[in-house]
Order: C-alpha cells, then sequence, then structure tokens
C-alpha cells in the first residue's frame, strides 16, 4: 500500500500522520528505526544489538577457552579483598602517563 501525505510540524520536529491501517499492515508496534536515504526516509522495525551474541559468545569460548578461567583472580580480587590488593606485574599509570608524552 502507498499513500501520499503532508509533513506537518510538531513543537521544534516535523511530524508525519500514519493512517492506522498502515501502521497495522506493517506490523509496527510502538519503537522504530528511522534511516535516511537521498529522497526518502525508512522507517523499520528495530533490530536488537545484541541478536546473536550468546552464538559469538560461545563461539569465542570454544576457540580461545573461558575467559572467566584466565581471570578468574581478578574476580576474587574485586568480590572479596578489593582491587588494592591484587598483584600487578606492569607498569604504573603513571610511568605510562610519562613513557607516552602525557606526563612531564
Amino acid at each position: 500500500m502507498t499513500i501520499n501525505t503532508t509533513l506537518t510540524t510538531s513543537g521544534n520536529s516535523v511530524a508525519v500522520r500514519l493512517p492506522k491501517s498502515l501502521l497495522q499492515m506493517s506490523g509496527l508496534v510502538d519503537k522504530v528505526t528511522l534511516q535516511a536515504k537521498k529522497g526518502k526516509i525508512i522507517i523499520s522495525k528495530p533490530t536488537n544489538p545484541r541478536e546473536g551474541w550468546d552464538r559469538n559468545i560461545k563461539s569465542m569460548i570454544e576457540k580461545y577457552g573461558d575467559p572467566s578461567e584466565k581471570f578468574s583472580d581478578l574476580n576474587n580480587a574485586l568480590v572479596d579483598e578489593g582491587l588494592d590488593n591484587l598483584k600487578w606485574n606492569g607498569i604504573t599509570y603513571e610511568k605510562w602517563l610519562k613513557d607516552n608524552g602525557r606526563l612531564s
């Protein structure tokens, strides 16, 4: 179904009135994604930004191993003792700043 309509103003915005029948045909409910292209604006159902995360995480665990095993001591530091008692073998933040020209 194609309908021609007129843009109207609503406060500081511009609005489009959509006939209820057109909205029902589209299956759109409350939230939408707007995409601007030359000469048109596309209104569509939003995608889930986390769609596929579970599959990707499982794949990465299979390929690289479970990171929670490698960093289990970090969890202990966060929960039990705090970060102050976590053993650190790397450079200090101040040294990193100095080495990268951000501290004189």
